[in-house]
């Protein structure tokens, strides 16, 4: 309803002014300008140009109400309504008129209509039943509004129809509960049409009045109608017609039709707690649904049938599972009730399923088959039973038979609590029986078990209807050929995966710890796979497990059995596995020793240990030696056995306690010579008893044969020069001559000397790099060491009490490596090297060695190169003092001084100056320093180095000072 504006000038202005509804307004529009009306509703003619006109609401300016356009020569006034709207509420409406294009001038006539909303020829209220007739749509902005009452629960249709020409426009009717303000349907009546339309079906919510509208309707198809129209309504019966509402089971209703668009069909029927059901539905034309709902609940299952329907049981719901008992509504339907043409003839069957085999018993027991028994109807369940006990093994087999390849059969089983346990489903077409498994299952507890056969519905086919057969088979793990004992070290064949899920179990005793490695071999290509278990028969605890997917040996591998009885379990399937593996098999269960069976398990270093084997299968020999730490080995490796694409493995590990994880060789089952294999120069880490374990790598079948190895001594002298060294001697013509070279040599001094090695290295920042170490050859401790990079110092160290040391020289190796090549390249050095050992004279050459805090230190010398001078001076405990140094000429880096100042009472305490080097003639402080509580305390002046003590030569000064 639009509401009217109070009393403004009969005249406009196009300047805000309200405008009464109903007059015509006359006016011009120029360019830049917008002239503004309060309105209701409008018409709008242009008399010269092209102009546009909106809607707003002027308190609300977010409102954008009807815009319209219209130029000269365009429709008249009557015939260019904006679209329809109106406010409940009592407002002030702006209308907007603006030409375009915008330097152009326009003419223009509008008018505001108030809509009547009620009929103008016929009564506003009718009875459901009448037709109402007589009433047009006049202008063409027209709405009438009808008001007919109806009861909570009643469903109507409403018909609608337009008697205007083709194209003239469409008529809208809504129907609205105006209490709630609920949209309940809608009808569009094309004029002209010769098929009308329905609101479709509509249920009243409550009692009361309802409210029915009809307009034109506005769109860019048509233009609005003006004109005559009708419409009528009717209550929808939803009680069956022709026959009873009661339905009943298994019985054809086939006497009953949708008579109207929207008609309903109700039946009822009493269920049964924890029944099942089916329902089909089958008419030629049009579509029908049937469905399923307790009275006043939720539907329960829905079906709808096909145009082309020739037969009664190709759609259905579907098999539905009641929960609660009690009465229950079918509701048939046609599926387009907005069309009137929607009716015709159906036929309708509810099918009570019985879980009952029709054929053939219900119960079985394992090893039963059922043949003879068949899916009767679409959704039918067959169950058959049987009684376990807890841990019972079962397998059960289906074969759907009703010949078509897109049909399936499905068998579950359920246990007492109707759990699903396994399912199968089968084709029709299948051709075997025992190749479609569950897969074998264990029964959770004793009680009896059923085994539900079903057909299964795809999506474009009907169910699967037809013969099938089953097969339920129980496990026994006993064998069926032979005994269930197997020696320990025998083998055994003769028996076989005689069904898809079947397991053997054989018990073994072991009255010893021993080795073993249990083998096992398919004779046929399988079809599924094989797997071989060792369980411990008191805790049922897996010892091993091993599978294989072909035909030939396949191995647990080596492993350690206790003392006791074990199960050897075989087995066709596993959880979760349907495999259809059948046919022979055998096992091996091998038992060895970890020690060598024919030669000694100890042998000394530079023995080659041969006349031993890898036999049986699996087999491992371990063997010991003797070594001291810091010796250096070469290990040789070969196989003497048939040529194959195995391999031996020969592992080296150290003797407990020590964190190198060993060498680890490879040769062929099938090697030229000894020294193919070789693992080069070794360093032991420790002294005590190596393990040499030999062995199969890979756990292949031809991994197996006899072999050979020894572990080699290497010595570790110089080739060109002596050995022998004392302190002040060089080496300077000794090289690394082969990769993993190694030159070892002995100085002898006196106990406590101290002694620095000048090492003369390769220069440059690429290596490699080998390592010059001292070390003391009773302890092995390490006195000191350098990389053989540029000019370094090893030390100063002390002579240790024997009066000798080792200078090792070369790349270190210990005792970790995988040799995958040949020669387990490791090694990178070849070339030439040097060193010197020279004396360490620790006490200044040109001043006292006692200082005085406050004297000045003048004319001393670092020379010759790896000179210490230390000065032992004294002050008051927590006095602060500070040195200061000088050189008496510019240093280069290794020749700059570094002076730093010790705790003589604690190893390695360095009070200040460990960081700090001098290159210049002017004095400079390395900081201040607290002088400890024994009171005494050591200055110390070396050169510097890029690492340890330079190897240059400088003169120097400094003294110490009171005070920060």
């Amino acid at each position: 309803m639009l509401a009217g504006c109070e009393s403004s000038p009969f005249e406009p202005h196009g300047e805000g002014e309200r405008v009464p509804i109903g007059l015509v307004i006359q006016d011009s529009v120029v360019t830049g300008s917008i002239k503004w009306y309060s309105f209701s509703a409008v018409f709008l003619e242009a008399l010269r140009g092209r102009v546009f006109l909106s809607v707003q609401d002027s308190i609300h300016p977010f409102f954008n109400g009807p815009v319209l356009t219209a130029g000269a020569g365009g429709p008249p006034l009557d015939d260019n309504p904006s679209a329809t709207f109106g406010t409940q509420t009592r407002t002030v409406y702006r209308v907007g008129v603006r030409v375009s294009p915008p330097d152009s001038l326009g003419r223009y006539r509008f008018r505001i209509y108030q809509i009547n909303q009620a009929p103008e020829h016929v009564p506003v209220s009718f009875t459901f039943g009448d037709t109402v007739a007589g009433e047009t749509i006049e202008p063409r902005v027209d709405i009438d509004q009808f008001i007919a009452h109806g009861n909570a629960g009643e469903q109507i249709v409403a018909v609608a129809e337009t008697p205007g020409p083709v194209g003239s426009g469409s008529v809208a009717l809504n129907v609205v509960d105006p209490t709630t303000k609920t949209f309940l349907g809608y009808v569009f009546a094309d004029a002209g049409t010769a098929t009308s339309l329905t609101t479709g079906r509509m249920r009243l919510p409550s009692s009361g009045d309802y409210q029915f509208t009809a307009s034109s309707v506005s769109g860019n198809i048509y233009p609005r109608y003006r004109g005559p129209y009708r419409f009528w309504t009717y209550v929808v019966n939803p009680q069956p017609e022709h026959g009873a509402p009661s339905i009943p089971f298994d019985r054809e209703i086939a006497n009953e039709r949708i008579d109207r668009a929207g008609d309903v069909d109700e039946f009822t029927f009493q269920a049964t707690a924890g029944a099942d059901y089916n329902a089909f539905v089958q008419g030629s034309s049009p579509t029908f649904q049937v469905e399923v709902a307790p009275q006043g609940g939720a539907t329960l299952a829905i079906g709808s049938s096909e145009p082309g329907d020739t037969a009664l049981f190709a759609h259905a719901t579907n098999r539905f599972h009641v929960t609660n008992g009690g009465t229950y509504v079918l509701r048939v339907t046609a599926t387009k009730p907005s069309q009137v043409a929607d009716t015709g003839a159906y036929r309708l069957y509810l099918y009570a399923i019985d879980p009952r085999p029709e054929h053939v018993p219900s119960t079985i027991a394992g090893g039963d088959t059922v043949i003879g028994e068949d899916i009767g109807f679409p959704g039918d369940v067959d169950e058959f039973t049987f009684t376990g006990a807890v841990g019972d093994e079962y397998d059960v087999f289906l074969q759907a038979q009703n010949g078509l390849p897109e049909s399936s059969a499905r068998l579950e089983v359920l246990d007492p609590a109707g759990r699903l346990l396994a399912a199968v489903e089968s084709k029709g077409t299948d051709t075997s029986l025992i190749r479609l498994p569950t897969g074998r299952f264990r029964l959770p507890f004793t009680g009896t078990y059923r085994l539900r056969v079903t057909g299964l519905k795809p999506f474009t086919i009907p169910d699967y209807r037809g013969g099938y057969r089953l097969f339920l088979y129980r496990v026994d793990p006993r064998p069926e050929s032979i005994p269930s004992t197997l020696g320990f070290g025998d083998s055994l064949s003769g028996e076989a995966i005689d069904l898809p899920g079947d397991v053997d179990e054989f018990f073994v005793r072991v009255t010893d710890s021993s080795g073993a490695n249990l083998a096992f071999a398919l004779d046929n290509p399988p079809e599924g796979v094989l797997t071989v278990q060792l369980v411990d028969s008191a805790t049922r605890r897996i010892i091993g497990t091993s599978t294989t997917y072909a035909a030939g040996r396949a191995a647990m591998g080596r492993m350690r059995v206790a003392p006791g009885t074990y199960v050897v379990r075989v087995d066709g399937s596993q959880p979760l596995d349907r495999s259809i593996l059948r046919g022979p098999y055998r096992l091996w269960f091998y038992r060895f020793g970890f020690g060598p069976e024919v030669v000694s398990d100890t042998f000394a270093i530079g023995d080659t240990v041969s006349g031993e084997a890898i036999e049986p299968w699996g087999d491992a020999d371990r063997f010991h030696f003797y070594g001291v730490r810091d010796q250096h080995v070469n290990i040789m490796v070969q196989g003497l056995s048939t040529p194959s694409s195995g391999a031996f493995q020969f592992w080296v590990t150290p003797p407990p306690g020590f964190s190198d994880h060993g060498v680890v060789m490879f040769a062929p089952t099938s090697t030229n010579a000894l020294q193919d294999r070789q693992s080069g120069r070794v360093d032991l880490p420790a002294t005590g008893w190596y393990t040499v374990e030999v062995a199969g790598y890979t756990g292949a079948f031809s991994e197996r044969g006899p072999y050979r190895f020894t572990v080699q001594p290497i010595d570790p002298g110089p080739e060109h020069v002596s050995a022998a060294l004392g302190i002040g001697d060089s080496v300077t013509t000794e090289p690394i001559d082969v990769l993993g070279d190694i030159d070892e040599f002995t100085v002898t001094g006196p106990p406590g000397q101290d002694v620095s090695v000048v090492v003369d290295g390769r220069d440059g920042y690429v290596g490699p790099f080998i390592r010059v170490g001292v070390l003391d050859p009773v302890t092995f401790d390490t006195l000191a060491e350098q990389p053989a990079q540029f000019h370094r110092i090893a030390g100063p160290f002390r002579v240790p009490p024997g009066g000798q040391f080792k200078i090792v020289v070369g790349e270190p190796r210990g005792l970790s490596a995988v040799c995958f090549d040949p020669m387990c390249s490791g090694f990178s050095f070849v070339g030439p090297y040097g060193f010197h050992v020279v004396p360490v004279n620790r006490a200044p050459e040109n001043n006292p060695a006692a200082y005085t805090v406050g004297d000045t230190v003048r004319g001393e010398t670092i020379d010759p190169v790896g000179d210490i001078d230390e000065f032992t001076s004294s002050g008051t405990p927590g006095e602060v003092l500070t040195p200061f140094v000088r050189l008496l000429a510019q240093s280069p880096l290794d020749s700059a001084v570094v002076l730093e100042v010790i705790d003589p009472s604690t190893p390695g305490g360095a009070l200040i100056g460990s960081n700090a080097a001098f290159f210049g003639s002017t004095f400079g402080s390395p900081g201040s320093f607290t002088v400890p509580t024994s009171g005494t305390f050591v200055i110390r002046a070396h050169v510097f180095g890029q690492q340890g003590f330079g190897v240059g030569k400088t003169a120097y000064e400094f003294f110490v000072k009171r005070g920060p």
